[in-house]
């Protein structure tokens, strides 16, 4: 069994993040009416689940005044984060992603995302970086003692503002879902302490990341577990994931890894960072990959969160640590959060389904 330390908080630690925040509408087989309406995007995962976990966030965003930044800022603060450095306007469309998910033939369950309402089919409002502009002091000030500054969208602005952060001493964790410029992901790439991808989305990292300097990169490699670099060596060590016996839903779950890693290795900013033993790395790896399996035995990215008591969360997390995998009548907890929404509100046309 791992450290009881990981679970343990001697001091409230914070983290910044920007990127994809968005509002996930989860569906799960009604035509229409959603499982959950909630907080999503890897930023907005990764925040969340880092609040749930005794932290103090704070995301970095823009959103609409409407009313689908509405329900993504309460389900924020319902979690415990600090939504203040959220800047809303009516020239912004908060973004919407559609989660489905399909039961196949074999019993096996499959997701998929789209971009366009479940009501009118219109195309759902995407993602939309912050600008320059909103860097304002208000924002300078807010940061300033942050312990860990996560991003995942290349963008010149989230390159400023880890830059600012790198100076603050800030732990720089970067998780890159794609490639568009490679000139300013190199650039994010530089910033950052903490470098995790996909091969399934990234590949040819090889060539990307020749020439810089990486304490800490991470590839994960799906039901293969991951694979990881410390100290720029250029060896990999590989870790096997965690066994999930009754896979409900696997999205969200690199976001818990994420999480786990910063809760484990970013408490302390940069220096503490720095100070990290081999044996430190693979124990946050590790509690990572166990927050990830326990994910994948509910619905939504985050629906642990939903469905489980502190409480019973740490009870299957611990016996995924120690090796067990929990049967589906153990996961089966009374639900203490949900609640249904009702009724859904179409973002483009204000239909009410």
């Amino acid at each position: 069994m791992l450290p009881e330390m990981i679970f343990q908080r001697e001091k409230t630690s914070v983290c910044v993040g920007t990127g994809l925040i968005t509002l996930d509408v989860v569906m799960n087989g009604h035509p229409t009416r959603p499982l959950g309406l909630w907080a999503g995007g890897s930023c907005g995962n990764v925040l969340a689940i880092l609040a749930f976990l005794g932290w103090t966030t704070l995301p970095i965003a823009r959103m609409g005044n409407d009313t689908s930044a509405t329900k993504l800022i309460n389900d924020l603060e319902s979690w415990g984060v600090d939504t203040s450095l959220i800047f809303q306007n009516n020239l912004v469309k908060t973004p919407v992603i559609v989660e489905r998910l399909t039961s196949k033939a074999d019993g096996m369950v499959r997701h998929s995302f789209q971009w366009n309402c479940p009501s009118c089919g219109s195309k759902l409002p995407r993602y939309k970086a912050i600008e320059v502009g909103d860097l304002t002091g208000k924002v300078a000030e807010r940061i300033s003692l942050a312990n860990v500054f996560y991003f995942d969208r290349v963008r010149k602005s989230v390159v400023e503002l880890a830059n600012l952060n790198k100076k603050n001493g800030a732990l720089i964790v970067f998780e890159p879902s794609g490639i568009r410029d490679e000139d300013l992901y190199k650039e994010c790439v530089k910033a950052a302490d903490i470098v995790k991808y996909s091969s399934e989305r990234i590949s040819n990292t090889e060539k990307l990341h020749e020439g810089i300097k990486i304490p800490l990169e991470i590839q994960t490699l799906g039901s293969q577990g991951l694979r990881y670099k410390y100290q720029n060596e250029n060896k990999w060590f590989s870790m096997p994931s965690f066994k999930v016996c009754e896979l409900k839903d696997p999205v969200g779950s690199g976001d818990w890894c994420t999480a786990g890693i910063i809760h484990t290795l970013g408490k302390d900013g940069k220096l503490g960072f720095s100070k990290a033993l081999r044996e430190n790395i693979e124990l946050a790896l590790k509690f990572g990959q166990a927050l990830a399996a326990l994910n994948c035995y509910y619905e939504g990215a985050r629906g642990t969160m939903y469905s489980l008591t502190k409480q019973n969360f740490y009870q299957l997390l611990s016996l995924i640590l120690e090796g067990n995998s929990p049967a589906k009548s153990i996961c089966d907890f009374d639900n203490q959060h949900k609640v249904l929404p009702d009724p859904y509100t179409c973002p483009i046309c204000d239909i009410i389904t």
